[in-house]
């Protein structure tokens, strides 16, 4: 099977979600969607419902939704096609937090993901 000398050569590349009621998320959304050939096997560690929320928020007016997937190890980035934002969760994350509210839970979360990377 033939591999793009990219994934050869690197290893995928975790991104943290960061804090759930910040602005991370989207962030990520948005340079998964704005530069998707550069980020070709990096993947979002975090909450899938927090990234899928962050894809909604992005999309623009006659833009499709950025689609999220759900990985089970970091070397499934690989296979997710571009355009895709690629999610590794991890276990136990709280849902993402109503908008405008300062949570606890989500700060420790972004740190549990820091951890995890």
């Amino acid at each position: 099977m033939h591999r793009p000398l990219a994934q050869k050569t690197f290893a995928p590349f975790a991104i943290t979600q960061g804090d759930a009621a910040g602005i991370g998320p989207e962030i990520i959304a948005k340079a998964f969607r704005d530069h998707a050939e550069a980020l070709r096997g990096c993947f979002a560690v975090g909450d899938v419902a927090t990234l899928r929320r962050a894809a909604q928020v992005i999309a623009g007016p006659g833009q499709g939704l950025l689609p999220v997937a759900e990985i089970a190890a970091p070397q499934d980035a690989w296979r997710v096609p571009t355009r895709c934002l690629p999610v590794l969760p991890l276990p136990g994350l709280p849902p993402p937090p109503a908008w405008g509210q300062i949570s606890a839970a989500a700060g420790a979360a972004a740190a549990q993901c820091v951890q995890w990377a």
